[in-house]
């Protein structure tokens, strides 16, 4: 179970660096002890420790999604991705590119295995604060952990600056992300950014990117050429409660297929097969996210 320890909430100065973007979304839920619900409900800081790594976790979800990201490593497939695909880990000195960075759970964990750098995209302006105060917190300054404030779209335009917040901090979008009661606050985002930019601008050789349903339009923006020489994998989060039907799905990944990626996607339930399948919330109990892995060039095999 997740360690708790309390933390008073200090004023933390930003690392300024480079890039970091929206939210991680939320699937395997991990119980909290009596104590840590009562103070997160309170509002009171907690410090969740794993190995070498702590961060500061306002809320259950934040708790829960500690657990599925460093605990739980779900992002990693140390043995093999589904149906043989090859396995997906950190690597030694990789140099990787983390669009939703949230506050800051994936990089750490990347850093902590031995990525050379992590590029962290972050929207929202509270998660960015955080972002920054548990890179600090951990010893990482802008050497190897970098951080923008950015909403990455398809397509770089000023009417994309609105990002929609929600009562989870996992959550923000720039899409309507489905839920019992939205918080219908929003803020303006001061860079619109693409993914083509940001490869250029930050060579790397691993993306992630979750980004609440904003994943699809991002990714079918990218030309094979848009990757650039560098980028070798790349894992993503798919919102089903945000594009639902499978003919979206299918359509990404024919897409990735198109322009040189070789994807190895999580498994989804029988029902959600044939072209006209749609997605069934009911059914799924909150769990409507999957994993795509997939990779480029000589690595990509199967094995």
């Amino acid at each position: 179970q997740v360690g708790f320890s309390p933390l008073h909430s200090a004023s933390v100065r930003g690392l300024r660096p480079l890039h970091a973007m929206a939210k991680g979304s939320l699937h395997n839920l991990a119980a909290l002890s009596p104590a840590g619900r009562k103070a997160q409900k309170a509002g009171v800081s907690k410090v969740l420790r794993h190995g070498s790594i702590k961060v500061k976790a306002t809320n259950p979800q934040e708790a829960n999604r500690f657990k599925w990201v460093v605990q739980d490593q779900k992002y990693i497939r140390r043995k093999a991705t589904p149906r043989g695909g090859p396995p997906f880990v950190i690597e030694a000195g990789e140099r990787w590119l983390d669009v939703g960075a949230n506050v800051g759970f994936f990089a750490l964990s990347a850093l902590a295995q031995g990525a050379a750098s992590v590029t962290c995209i972050e929207a929202e302006k509270q998660n960015l604060f955080r972002l920054r105060s548990n890179l600090k917190l951990n010893g990482h300054g802008a050497r190897r952990a970098r951080v923008l404030r950015a909403v990455v779209r398809g397509r770089a335009s000023r009417s994309s600056q609105v990002l929609l917040l929600s009562r989870k901090t996992t959550r923000h979008s720039v899409l309507s992300v489905p839920e019992a009661s939205h918080d219908g606050k929003t803020q303006t985002v001061p860079v619109v950014t693409t993914l083509r930019q940001l490869l250029n601008d930050r060579p790397s050789e691993a993306v992630k990117l979750n980004i609440e349903g904003a994943e699809r339009e991002v990714l079918l923006s990218m030309s094979s050429r848009a990757w650039g020489p560098h980028v070798r994998k790349m894992v993503v989060e798919y919102s089903f409660d945000v594009f639902p039907t499978r003919r979206d799905y299918d359509g990404l990944l024919r897409h990735l297929r198109a322009t040189g990626w070789k994807v190895f996607p999580e498994s989804v339930p029988a029902w959600f097969s044939g072209a006209n399948a749609t997605w069934d919330r009911r059914r799924t109990l909150g769990n409507d996210a999957r994993q795509i892995w997939a990779f480029r060039g000589a690595k990509t095999a199967k094995r």
